[in-house]
């Protein structure tokens, strides 16, 4: 069994405050600030310059909160909003045209151009292609600088908040030149991802690579004898700790390890090790750590990631590193950039460094759709099973067009209500081109929504299938009476779909054959729209979505009664893969994930008991491998007793660091609300 590495005491004292922390999650003091820069703001001023002020405005008022024993520093002093001063900003920034809208999180720059060349190289190509760009590409290139400008004022203001003397000289330095240390790495990437979160909205703005992108300071600097493995350890917790610091239960941050390099050679080094251990170091609920799984991953990772799961921290998530890539290609990625993506803090693909990629915009209720179908045909129920299926899927495909027609709207209005000059500094090839993030300027462009509850919906269509056109047990109309009386007086009936009819999730063929339909539908469906002339890409998993429309849905004729969540991944839902976890990787990779760019999960849950030998935890590899090989897009795994999650439940102060993966994250399991802690609970529990 892996024993976490012992934090040292000031750094533990650190995880402590990250483990209570309960908000305030705001920097109201930013808010006059940035009011300031918009009462300057005049008719003929460019749209991106005042963007640009606007984020050095934020940026150059962002207070500094600095704890004793900090090694990584720069985090926003979090306060609620305050005094007669904010009032009137507020009122100031009402006139602002609104923001349109899409997604501005999830966010990764370009870490290896940062850290390479820093913000002072950054500042000399803006000046460079300024001078050599014609007069309309002048006013995005200022925008570009004023925002970079500000970003090294803050590290400078967070230089002065330092009473240490090695850090106040570390963070005047990466105001404007490179790193050259790992510690000096790991500083400027927290840096970074502060300015890019709390000056220009990047929310969730995640670590990505990081065995990649520190890699040649961290085997600089242990060739040099500047570092140990346990002193660059120390400061990967310390990240961590940050992180969790600045985020607010219930979201999602991410760092991905393993993979392959831009070359297409396996990425595994000492960091990757680092980066995992850390993970199980601080055991707080950010970030998510995910390993990047191919043939050529060496064996002693994929054994050291499964004895980590079998801890019960819930990390890493398996990502199929060849089948993305592959998806990644599909979408005229090149063969390099596909094999430096990232999961967007969930499971959502993107590649790293170079795309404006919007994603789970929007989620869509698969049962919904039927139900609608049901409520609508009630009186004039259609022919056969076929006709059904025709209307339902029109129905689903009518959410989709219409959320890719809003959503469109929405990107072509970002085109002149947008505009991120801080991001176009880090983001390939906004300063080569001359273009905004959202103008254009990005190499890779799409959105990327996610469908919830493909297995209600499989396990329905199966129970009207069955019920209504074959046997005529029962007619549409009747059957949707049930529902609406949510099972009442028919649990028998209920019990007999539940545990008789077939089941998504347990190697069946013919409930298997509906699922591989849809999926294959539910995708094809998704791409045959386009936003702003781009695809509409397909995902399959629900942060906690499957919660809320769970809570939104009426009963399902799967035999799900009303109010509860709905499936949590692509694979089946909660307590139904009664013929075992292998059946259950057997069905769900049944059908391509190679499409489901925008994320797909597959949630497995074992006992506490089931994973104390040698022998059990080569189980557990064999299973992954297999789901991995089959095809299998990302697998995760919870290693909690169902009579643990209870006692945390009656006793949450006890158990207040206990992790369970969810749908595509990880949450503290005291923080989830009573539905979603019914649902994990709910799942079937493996290895009895």
């Amino acid at each position: 069994m892996l024993i976490p590495h012992k934090l040292p005491p000031e750094i533990a004292a650190l995880r402590e405050i990250a483990l209570h922390r309960k908000g305030p999650w705001g920097c109201p003091e930013v808010v006059p600030a940035e009011a300031e820069a918009w009462r300057k703001h005049t008719g003929e001023e460019d749209w991106l310059v005042w963007r640009a002020r606007r984020t050095a405005a934020k940026l150059s008022a962002l207070p500094v909160e600095i704890l004793d024993g900090e090694r990584i520093v720069g985090r926003p002093l979090f306060s609620d909003p305050q005094g007669e001063e904010f009032g009137k900003a507020w009122k100031i920034l009402e006139s602002v045209p609104p923001f349109p809208g899409g997604d501005t999180a999830h966010f990764h720059p370009d870490f290896e151009k940062i850290l390479s060349i820093g913000l002072g190289g950054i500042k000399d190509e803006i000046r460079q292609r300024r001078d050599a760009a014609g007069t309309d590409k002048r006013a995005f290139y200022d925008a570009c600088e004023i925002a970079l400008d500000g970003c090294s004022t803050y590290i400078t203001h967070v230089a002065d908040a330092c009473t240490d003397s090695a850090l106040v000289r570390m963070c005047r330095k990466l105001a404007s030149e490179p790193p050259s240390t790992f510690h000096e790495a790991i500083e400027l990437m927290f840096l970074m991802i502060v300015a890019l979160w709390f000056g220009e909205d990047h929310v969730m703005c995640t670590p990505g690579r990081m065995d990649q992108t520190l890699r040649p300071f961290y085997e600089a600097d242990i060739a040099a004898g500047h570092i140990t493995s346990e002193g660059a350890l120390d400061l990967i917790c310390c990240l961590y700790i940050q992180l969790s610091m600045i985020l607010w239960p219930g979201a999602a941050i991410s760092v991905l390890v393993g993979g392959r390099d831009m070359n297409g050679n396996d990425a595994t080094n000492d960091l990757t090790y680092l980066c995992l251990e850390g993970r199980l170091a601080t055991h707080l609920v950010y970030p998510t750590v995910g390993l990047a799984w191919h043939e050529g991953t060496p064996r002693e990772l994929t054994d050291f990631a499964c004895e980590m799961i079998a801890t019960g921290v819930g990390d890493p998530a398996f990502f199929n590193d060849e089948l993305i890539s592959d998806g990644l290609r599909d979408m005229g990625v090149s063969e390099r950039d596909s094999h430096n993506y990232m999961n967007a803090t969930c499971v959502e693909i993107k590649p790293v460094g170079a795309s404006n990629i919007w994603v789970t915009n929007p989620y869509f209720n698969c049962p919904a759709a039927m139900l609608r179908v049901m409520e609508n045909t009630a009186d004039s129920p259609p022919d056969d099973f076929e006709a059904f299926t025709e209307l339902v899927k029109q129905s689903l495909a009518e959410d989709v067009r219409q959320a890719a027609v809003n959503s469109d709207r929405v990107w072509q209005e970002r085109y002149t209500r947008g505009g991120f000059p801080l991001a176009s500094c880090v983001i390939s090839d906004c300063l080569e081109r001359g273009l905004d993030f959202d103008r254009g300027g990005t190499r890779y462009n799409w959105v990327e929504n996610s469908f919830v509850g493909l297995a209600n919906l499989v396990d329905s269509m199966v129970a009207v299938k069955r019920l209504v056109f074959e046997s005529g047990r029962l007619s549409l109309s009747e059957f949707h009476d049930i529902l609406k009386n949510d099972f009442a007086g028919h649990e028998e009936l209920r019990q007999e779909i539940l545990n008789k009819l077939p089941s998504y999730g347990t190697d069946d063929a013919e409930a298997d054959a509906l699922a591989i339909a849809w999926a294959d539908f539910i995708q094809e469906t998704s791409l045959a729209n386009t936003i702003g002339g781009n695809p509409y890409v397909p995902g399959l998993f629900c942060w906690v979505m499957h919660g809320e429309f769970g809570r939104q849905t009426g009963a399902t004729p799967d035999g799900r009664k009303a109010g509860t969540a709905l499936a949590d991944g692509a694979g089946a839902a909660q307590g139904r893969e009664s013929a075992g976890p292998t059946a259950s990787i057997l069905s769900t990779t049944k059908w391509s994930h190679k499409r489901a760019l925008g994320g797909l999960v597959h949630n497995l849950k074992l006992s506490r008991g089931s994973l104390r030998t040698d022998s059990d935890l080569a189980a557990l590899r064999a299973l992954i491998e297999a789901y991995l090989r089959r095809g299998g897009f990302e697998i995760q795994v919870n290693v909690v007793d169902a009579d643990i999650l209870r006692q945390a439940q009656a006793h949450p102060d006890e158990y207040a660091d206990l992790l369970v993966r969810v749908a595509g994250y990880s949450d503290y399991f005291t923080n989830l609300n009573p539905l979603l802690q019914a649902e994990v609970i709910a799942r079937t529990e493996h290895g009895h």
